[in-house]
């Protein structure tokens, strides 16, 4: 469970190995839900997905393995869960800028509360060379 106030963003988060499928949704609050296809044979390489979840839809999404995943909170108090089809590998882990210009995500508040760790993320050119 993440406990996150307005306009934190976390993410663009993938595990590159064991990689993990998430069942995200929001029991208090809203968000700013993306996901981005990084399975190197996919027709779908490189697409970014995007949905708000709330309370107020009760919708859920399920982001499979191979996807980079993230979130930007778009209300005071948010509670977020998601449940991972496997443990997380901290030594695995990678991060993806946010900002990245080849993504293009279109995030919705301009104000952003972003981690140390993810603002050191890379950009999608340099996940490509390093791990595909």
């Amino acid at each position: 469970m993440s406990y996150s106030k307005q306009n934190v963003v976390r993410g663009l988060h993938i595990q590159t190995k064991n990689s993990q499928g998430k069942f995200v949704t929001v029991i208090k609050g809203k968000i700013f839900d993306v996901a981005i296809d990084l399975r190197k044979n996919s027709k779908t390489f490189g697409k970014v997905y995007s949905c708000i979840l709330s309370e107020k839809n009760t919708k859920s999404v399920f982001v499979p393995e191979g996807f980079a995943h993230g979130f930007q909170v778009l209300e005071k108090e948010n509670y977020i869960i998601y449940s991972c089809t496997k443990y997380r590998e901290k030594n695995n882990e990678v991060t993806i800028d946010i900002w990245d210009k080849d993504l293009n995500i279109k995030w919705p508040n301009k104000k952003k509360i972003v981690s140390k760790k993810d603002k050191q993320g890379i950009s999608f050119q340099k996940y490509k060379e390093i791990y595909l």
